[in-house]
């Protein structure tokens, strides 16, 4: 039977004090909904290269935790186990989706717990932000003390492996060169002549006298031997504009002033300074340096220079110099290098390894420039001998030739083009270059031998004429085959600065801080994001 809305609302009032005459008798209320349990994951250190990434993770709230899920953002990663209170956990390099887009080498995480109680409630803890660099060896305070991250340098194999590096042994004291072995502790180390800096360069260790011969723009250069002490010096006023070495460890050193000097490994006399066995001057025209002396396997060394005239002209010449005399033995014109208001301002210039090529490099542009490779025996860059020309986006400041010869990069300010060093086509995947992160600059390359890997340090801008340490590395890598393109590989960026190396067996190792850390192979990082 229908009830009026009068009569519906009486009774409903009946319900309700009847449902209160009840529990005032002594019947139970519905228990109440228990609250969730209460998750926190915390990450000591932000920014991790190393063999795993530690968290610590608490709960509160369970009698008993029976499943505690790490994901990050919302990939699963791992279940750990759990007992109480703020645990310390670790996610292993294995742990962790790198081929994810949102991830890639240095993972760039975003990590949350997931907590699952005994009675089945559950709960998860806000995201925390992570950044892991997957190594293979971390070695802590190796010195002993703060040292230069960059330069740096790397001696021997497995346990006689031993690290060079520069710094000051007080604030404002002299400037001192330090060796340590792989397992850390105080090293050896020796007062050096000249100043070490962002800017300074460590050679290869020359195969004939063992020795390698470390060098600073604008300043000068000496050579250390095997034992770790000075074996040569530049006269306290050569003024180094870049430095190659002889196959007999002797110094060619390109002066700021235009001239080239051939100096000794091996000191004379007693104040430690190196012989200079020779001195090739212009007799006519002051050059321009363009490219660092390139030693030719036919007793002779490679000398590009510019040479300005007038009406805002200028002549590009490679010069032929016997490495044992300092005698010209010949000079070929390339290209006229010409400016619509005043001199011409430098090209960037390099030689192939074989001394075959010459590479100019020439900003056309804003925002543009321009690599074309000459023949380097005969005059003139056209025809025949003009092999190819290749533009770009950048302004070119470095062209470096690598893996064996079969590639060219290009180097802006901020990007890295691989060029085929046969076609000079663009060698990047998908056309697009490899930049520096944000506003840093790329500063220094690090190319294995016979290996089609590259590796750049990035910095910021320098203040003023003082160099800047790098705070970021970037490894690429490239497909097989000739026409393989190249692509960013790994990143990883720090608070602070960092050096890099090559060891013997082509692996780099990065010096951050107090720390010294071996990296992955790169077929390690390939096969966790490929291609």
């Amino acid at each position: 039977m229908l009830h009026s809305p009068v009569t519906r609302r009486a009774w409903r009032t009946i319900f309700v004090l009847a449902s209160g005459l009840a529990v005032a008798c002594g019947g139970d209320p519905p228990p109440p909904t228990p609250d969730p349990p209460q998750v926190t994951l915390l990450v000591p250190e932000g920014n991790v290269a190393g063999l795993s990434l530690k968290f610590i993770v608490n709960v509160t709230g369970c009698d008993a935790v029976t499943t505690l899920n790490v994901y990050d953002r919302t990939t699963f990663l791992k279940t750990f186990p759990y007992a109480t209170g703020s645990t310390t956990l670790e996610l292993q390099a294995s742990d962790i989706r790198y081929s994810d887009p949102l991830v890639g080498i240095a993972a760039s995480l975003s990590l949350t717990a997931e907590a699952i109680c005994d009675d089945g409630r559950k709960n998860t803890s806000l995201p925390q932000p992570a950044i892991f660099f997957p190594v293979s060896k971390v070695v802590e305070d190796p010195q002993g003390g703060q040292v230069y991250a960059h330069p740096f340098a790397i001696d021997g194999t497995g346990s006689t492996m031993s690290f060079l590096s520069c710094g000051k042994a007080t604030a404002g004291g002299l400037e001192t060169m330090y060796r340590h072995g792989a397992n850390g502790g105080v090293g050896t180390s020796i007062t050096v002549p000249f100043p070490c800096n962002g800017s300074t360069q460590i050679t290869d260790r020359n195969s004939v006298t063992g020795k390698r011969w470390v060098w600073t723009p604008g300043s000068g250069a000496f050579a250390i031997d095997e034992s770790f002490a000075l074996a040569s010096q530049t006269e306290a006023t050569m003024e180094v504009e870049s430095l190659s070495v002889l196959r007999d460890g002797d110094a060619l050193i390109r002066m700021m002033s235009g001239d080239v000097v051939r100096v000794s490994h091996q000191s004379s006399g007693g104040l430690g300074v190196g012989q200079t066995k020779w001195r090739y001057t212009r007799q006519l025209e002051v050059g321009n340096a363009l490219a660092a002396p390139l030693v030719t396997g036919d007793n002779t060394v490679l000398i590009a220079s510019q040479l300005p005239f007038i009406n805002n002209r200028a002549s590009i010449i490679v010069e032929v110099v016997d490495t044992t005399t300092g005698q010209l033995r010949a000079e070929y014109k390339k290209t006229e290098n010409v400016s619509s208001t005043s001199t011409p301002p430098l090209p960037i210039a390099s030689f192939s390894d074989d001394g075959a090529l010459v590479y100019l490099g020439f900003i056309t542009g804003t925002d543009q420039s321009q690599v074309t490779a000459c023949v380097t025996v005969g005059d003139g860059c056209q025809g025949t001998n003009s092999k190819w020309v290749r533009s770009f986006a950048g302004k070119v400041v470095g062209v470096v030739p690598y893996a064996s010869g079969s590639r060219v990069a290009a180097i802006t300010t901020q990007r890295v083009w691989v060029l085929d060093s046969t076609t000079g086509a663009i060698r990047n995947k998908e056309q697009r270059s490899v930049d520096a992160n944000g506003a840093l600059q790329v500063r220094h390359l690090l190319l294995p031998a016979s290996s089609t890997d590259l590796f750049f340090l990035s910095a910021p801008a320098p203040t003023g004429s003082t160099p800047t340490l790098p705070v970021e590395i970037v490894g690429m890598d490239q497909q097989a085959g000739s026409s393989g393109e190249s692509r960013e590989l790994f990143r990883y960026q720090v608070p602070v600065s960092l050096g890099a190396a090559l060891d013997s067996t082509n692996r780099v190792w990065l010096r951050t801080g107090l720390k010294l850390l071996q990296t992955q192979p790169s077929t390690q990082y390939r096969s966790a994001r490929p291609q």
